[in-house]
């Protein structure tokens, strides 16, 4: 599990470095292979442990791809989907056609999620926050429950 956010910055080669609070976990969780892909609903990079990823991909591939949106989803992940690997720096480097897919030039936002890290440009994620916070709680009244956590137990 990754949790928090941090900043990062990349290189000229196009690499950043992995904030070390999670630098470990993916070292131990996947012995440093990860996959990069982009996010079909946002403006953002994901990067999985190759283990985590695995997981999706199988359940990618078990959906049907007669259904247009289903296609169009496995068209998106796994089409852009790029195997990489953490170097003995703790480095990463983010292909081209996916940091000008998020719009990341310099800075990187480096946000955990359960399975996977989510990668950012800071001007991109500045500029949802807004709208994240505006949304507050009925962004989520549409949802009766989340797992066993009742959403009415949870305040923004």
């Amino acid at each position: 599990m990754f949790r928090g956010i941090s900043k990062a910055s990349l290189d000229d080669r196009g690499r950043f470095a992995v904030p070390a609070r999670f630098r470990d976990s993916l070292r131990s969780s996947s012995a440093g292979k990860l996959v990069i892909t982009i996010d079909r609903q946002e403006k953002c990079l994901l990067l999985y442990p190759d283990s985590e990823w695995e997981a999706v991909e199988k359940r990618l591939e078990q959906l049907s791809n007669l259904r247009p949106a289903v296609r169009q989803l496995q068209r998106m992940l796994v089409g852009f989907a790029t195997d990489v690997e953490l170097d003995n720096n703790g480095r990463v480097l983010i292909p081209p056609i996916l940091r000008d897919y998020a719009e990341i030039d310099r800075s990187v936002m480096v946000m955990g999620q359960p399975n996977k890290l989510e990668l950012w440009s800071e001007d991109v994620l500045n500029a949802e926050m807004p709208q994240w916070r505006s949304q507050g709680n009925e962004a989520f009244e549409s949802l009766k429950e989340l797992g066993d956590v009742q959403l009415a137990d949870i305040r923004l």
